[in-house]
């Protein structure tokens, strides 16, 4: 449920920082929630399903072996981090607020705290040492950022 979660949060976060739009709409709050939600967990649906299939090459390429669904798995239960991250990344990139950079130190840190669990339950789950572990996570957090990077 980690992820799931995570993407509720962004949304809710995300509908905070654009109430002024939403109220101009003339859209009942209800409605809109559920607009913005089901757009939150498909962005967080397809960021969990990119991030396992290049973890599972990753994996792969650091010489072991594991089922994408128990990555998955292993993803959506070190996502309790991003419970803070993701709204906090929403309201960054929405400028909710004067604060942008404490948000944006505050999604950073929960990304690294993240990958740290990730890498943990990692190492755990394939008997690896945790080093090793973090530079496949590592690994997947750079080409995801340097993918991210060239698509905007």
């Amino acid at each position: 449920m980690g992820m799931p979660i995570a993407g509720l949060l962004w949304s809710l976060a995300t509908l905070y920082a654009k109430s002024d739009v939403v109220a101009s709409l003339d859209v009942p709050p209800l409605q809109a929630f559920l607009a913005i939600s089901v757009g939150g967990l498909a962005l967080t649906f397809s960021l969990w399903v990119g991030f396992a299939a290049v973890g599972w090459a990753m994996v792969r390429a650091f010489g072991g072996q594991i089922r994408v669904l128990v990555l998955t798995t292993l993803i959506s239960s070190a996502a309790l981090p991003m419970w803070v991250g993701a709204p906090a990344a929403a309201l960054w990139l929405n400028g909710a607020t004067q604060n942008g950079l404490l948000w944006a130190v505050i999604a950073l840190l929960s990304v690294a705290l993240f990958l740290q669990t990730l890498a943990s339950l990692l190492a755990a789950e394939l008997n690896w040492p945790l080093m090793r572990a973090m530079v496949s996570v590592g690994a997947v957090a750079i080409f995801l950022g340097c993918f991210a990077y060239l698509s905007t």
